[in-house]
C-alpha cells in the first residue's frame, strides 16, 4: 500500500515492539501502517533495510539518468523528516 506514495509524503510517527521492532508510518491521507524489515515502501522501490527507535533507513532503485539503475539509500527519520544518503 505504501508503495503509492512518495517517500517524502510519507512520515515515521513511532514504533511496535512484538518480537521484534515494527516502525509506525503515517500516509498523506492520516492512516497510520505498520512496517517491517523487507517492506516495500514509496514509488521508487524502497526495501526497509533497518527500524531503530528513531529512523526508518531504506534502499531505493532510481533511474541514473542514463538508462541505467543505481540503488540510493533513504532515511525517514522520526517526525516525518527524511534525507537521501
Amino acid at each position: 500500500y505504501l508503495e503509492q506514495f512518495p517517500v517524502a509524503e510519507l512520515s515515521m510517527v513511532g514504533t511496535l515492539s512484538q518480537q521484534s521492532l515494527f516502525g509506525l508510518i503515517r500516509d498523506p491521507d492520516g492512516g497510520v501502517h505498520k512496517v517491517q524489515v523487507g517492506d516495500y515502501m514509496g514509488t521508487d522501490h524502497g526495501r526497509i533495510t533497518s527500524i531503530d527507535e528513531v529512523e526508518i533507513q531504506l534502499m531505493e532503485i532510481v533511474s541514473d539518468g542514463t538508462g541505467g539503475w543505481v540503488e540510493r539509500a533513504r532515511t525517514v527519520a522520526m517526525g516525518g523528516g527524511e534525507e537521501e544518503a
